[in-house]
């Protein structure tokens, strides 16, 4: 089955996860400069926050790892769409519950969408596995029903067993 719908999607999050890495990327950069320390600090009095530099650059840090994390496994979910989906959905959920650490909202809706998309929507082998399933039942039924009209004894002895009242 051709699952476009879910690559696309999964694609557009995975490039969102890695505008964002490059987002914090520049940020991580900027913190450095000494223009961007002042304000910085200027923008902490006027909101009346204390924050180091130093812990926001672990803060930076810390969220950064974890967006690394969940776009490796956004990528590596969306490469096995084709070849195993309920892998690929496992692997896009544990992508999107990573996300939520790093603050990549909506890759992680859209990785959830994808996985729920893919764990919905079967493939062309469950279905043809379904129908065998099902043939065979009915197979089977009608092998009994054959051997019932066959033998009318065992039609007779059937009927007996089913109603009480006949003798």
């Amino acid at each position: 089955m051709k699952r476009k719908a879910e690559r696309i999607t999964a694609w557009v999050a995975n490039g969102l996860s890695i505008l964002f890495l490059l987002l914090m990327v520049l940020v991580f950069s900027f913190l450095n400069v000494p223009e961007f320390q002042e304000t910085f600090k200027e923008m902490n009095q006027q909101q009346g926050v204390e924050m180091s530099i130093g812990a926001f650059k672990t803060s930076v840090i810390f969220q950064g790892s974890f967006l690394i994390i969940s776009t490796i496994l956004g990528i590596i979910g969306t490469l096995t769409i084709k070849g195993n989906r309920i892998l690929a959905a496992c692997i896009l959920i544990i992508a999107a519950i990573t996300g939520i650490f790093a603050g990549n909202f909506i890759a992680l809706i859209l990785w959830f969408v994808v996985a729920i998309m893919l764990f919905v929507r079967k493939g062309p082998r469950d279905e043809q596995n379904n129908n065998m399933f099902s043939q065979q039942n009915f197979d089977e039924q009608n092998n009994q029903r054959k051997q019932a009209e066959i033998n009318p004894e065992n039609e007779m002895k059937k009927k007996k067993e089913d109603d009480p009242y006949i003798y």
